[in-house]
């Protein structure tokens, strides 16, 4: 018997939410992706207090980094790259878009870990748009 099974795209938004403490290095936040399906990644935003706030993401079942810095000359620890050049902000109502969207295995953490360069609190809210991938029984 074949299996009649479908996926139904929902649409979703995942969120990072830190207040990032001043002059903190790596300061931890984590995605985690909800046990009831895949996620499917199409558009990434953010809003934060100030520009100077540097991000690292990983996949916490792999191991993999979304981020690695290009220069071999790197001094000191590699903090990640600036907000502002990962995603389109929120207050200029822009998103980042992802070129191929990227699936997120469900019940999988996303850790994030923030470093902050303007010496105050920095507020910061990481906006995954995109689809739970639903799978359900078809006719």
């Amino acid at each position: 018997m074949a299996d009649s099974s479908q996926i139904v795209k929902v649409p979703r938004v995942l969120l990072v939410d830190a207040v990032v403490p001043l002059s903190s290095v790596l300061f931890p936040g984590q995605l985690s992706i909800p046990n009831d399906a895949d996620f499917e990644w199409w558009w990434l935003a953010i809003q934060r207090t100030d520009a100077r706030l540097k991000v690292l993401i990983s996949e916490s079942a792999t191991q993999r980094s979304f981020i690695f810095s290009g220069s071999p000359l790197q001094a000191g620890t590699f903090a990640g790259v600036f907000v502002d050049n990962l995603a389109g902000l929120v207050s200029n109502n822009g998103q980042f878009p992802i070129a191929v969207p990227y699936i997120m295995p469900a019940a999988r953490s996303y850790p994030h870990q923030f470093t902050d360069l303007s010496g105050a609190q920095n507020t910061v809210q990481v906006a995954y748009h995109g689809f739970a991938l639903i799978n359900v029984a078809g006719k």
